[in-house]
């Protein structure tokens, strides 16, 4: 990991130590309050994750487990728990600043806090046992199956197919089929698949026959390894075929028609030419935004929890579809309303979303949770969005080039000659005023031969090349007395600093803000430079 990598990983990670040391510290007769705990220790962990600084992540995770307990009533707050957690975040930042120099040190004392949240809020590992509730899942799984392969290979009547359906669909009412990957994953794909030919009577295509037969035997497999007390394998041949022809069926869906700006339909010229705004709006631009991404925003940021907790094949396969889909959606209606910072985003994440990346699920979390604010729209959310792709390509958020400052006050002109003109600092917005016509250039050296130069050649290549530069030594560099009347202007009094700086800065942040149309770079190029400057003083 690069160095400028760990410091912006440091400054971060930061933030979300401070975040769970303010909760831990505020909470003195009760816990703290579960939800913000959770979420900024799971935001520490995703950024450690990240960082491959694992020793962090599994701390982090360890306090996200036990907010889970406290907010589930799990975990009772007394002394031991209100210890456990308060010295974890302490330990946290020992562990943030240690991050540059990791060393056994910090190895230990993340494994002693690991052993401890452990000790609290235990990883929890589903099990199922023999027993009557096995027996009625097994025997269950088995005659959805049995429904679903008489289908796929002799279609019925709906009558008929209706009866099998209500087998897969009461699959749902057992409590412990979430926790029971691939299951879960296939009665929602299957039942996903027979709505079209449910409601309308359509006939079964060969790729939802082939889906149908597929999920059977997956169903037939976990039945029986749960009758015989054991856990539904979720890397068998079955799966991966039921993956692949749930994979085939999507991608012969019809995608949605995508939502362009009207603008772009007409010919060229302005838009006013063809047609005209109303009056009196019903909604803004900015409200039709929101309500246009915030449903999808909220969708998305459930898809992404789905991601993290996947651990098998087929749910995994199935939970990217999904997020690849949302995250194409949210692009496209992001085009529509010409955001383009947020639909370059989601248009970069589309890969890792389809694989679960956590570099992207990290991304598509924040980003979700910046469009679900109350105040989100395209203007305010456009620099957050620029820093979440610079940090999806695993850059920190840094100006790529640096632009000169506004003066404070342009610099007079010089009242010598044009030959004894004083040159003209290079950060000056300024120009220097044109000199006179210089001296012609002394004849260049003569090239030297493709394989160098020697002997005789040699001596006259650097006799020349020495005598073009004697015309430097008094006619370009010569000194030149400044008289106190002339007006020059020392390159710092041309610069912002400190407070001015700052205030300068404001400036521009709120014409940003006013201004209907995007940042350039070359001022956001500005923006930055005059905050380093206020921080120089």
């Amino acid at each position: 990991m690069t160095a400028g990598l760990l410091d912006f990983f440091v400054l971060e990670a930061s933030e979300y130590v401070e975040q769970l040391d303010g909760l831990a510290s505020r909470a003195s007769s009760g816990p703290p309050d579960a939800a913000p705990f959770a979420r900024a220790a799971r935001a520490l962990r995703g950024s450690a994750t990240m960082a491959k600084i694992h020793g962090i992540a599994d701390v982090a995770q360890g306090l996200e487990r036990v907010a889970r307990a406290l907010r589930d009533d799990h975990l009772k707050w007394d002394a031991a728990t209100s210890g456990a957690v308060i010295a974890a975040v302490d330990d946290l930042k020992f562990l943030v600043r240690g991050a540059r120099s990791w060393g056994e040190a910090e190895d230990g004392r993340a494994a002693r806090r690991i052993a401890e949240l452990e000790r609290l809020a235990p990883t929890q590992v589903v099990t199922i046992t023999r027993g009557k509730g096995a027996e009625f899942l097994s025997t269950a799984t088995a005659e959805a199956a049995t429904g679903l392969l008489a289908y796929a290979e002799h279609p019925g009547s709906a009558a008929e197919f209706a009866e099998t359906m209500r087998r897969v669909r009461a699959l749902r009412g057992v409590a412990a089929l979430r926790d029971l990957p691939p299951l879960a994953e296939v009665v929602d794909a299957v039942d996903a698949a027979a709505k079209p030919v449910e409601l309308r009577n359509e006939e079964a295509t060969a790729e939802r026959r082939r889906l149908f037969r597929t999920a059977a035997r997956v169903l037939l497999e976990g039945g029986e390894a749960i009758r015989r007390g054991g856990m539904p394998p979720t890397e068998s041949p079955s799966v991966r075929e039921f993956a692949h022809a749930a994979e085939t069926l999507r991608a012969g869906l019809r995608e949605s028609e995508q939502v362009v700006p009207i603008a772009t339909l007409f010919p060229d010229g302005p838009s006013s030419a063809h047609v005209e705004p109303g009056p009196n709006p019903p909604t803004t631009a900015a409200e039709r935004f929101r309500l246009e991404v915030v449903s999808q925003a909220e969708h998305l940021r459930r898809l992404v929890a789905d991601g993290r907790a996947a651990i098998d094949t087929a749910t995994r396969d199935r939970v990217g579809r999904e997020l690849r889909s949302a995250v194409r959606s949210l692009a496209l209606a992001a085009q529509s309303f010409s955001a383009m910072e947020v639909a370059n985003l989601f248009l970069a994440t589309e890969r890792g979303a389809a694989a679960l990346e956590n570099r992207a699920l990290w991304v598509l979390d924040e980003a979700g949770t910046e469009l679900s604010r109350p105040s989100a729209n395209a203007e305010s959310v456009a620099p957050r969005f620029l820093a979440l792709h610079q940090r999806l390509a695993g850059t920190p958020p840094a100006p790529t080039q640096a632009a000169p400052p506004r003066q404070r006050r342009a610099p007079a002109t010089p009242t010598a000659p044009p030959q004894q003109a004083v040159p003209t600092p290079a950060r000056a917005a300024t120009p220097a005023p044109a000199a006179a016509a210089p001296a012609a250039p002394p004849a260049p050296p003569p090239a030297a031969p493709s394989g160098g130069a020697s002997g005789a050649e040699l001596q006259a290549l650097l006799a020349s090349g020495i005598a073009g530069l004697a015309p430097l030594a008094t006619d370009h560099i010569a000194p030149r007395t400044v008289d106190a009347d002339d007006d020059v202007v020392p390159i710092e009094e041309l610069l912002f600093r400190g407070k001015e700086a700052l205030a300068r800065a404001i400036s521009i942040g709120d014409e940003l803000r006013r201004s209907a149309t995007q940042p350039d770079a070359a001022t956001l190029a500005e923006l930055y430079d005059l905050l380093q400057l206020a921080a120089a003083d």
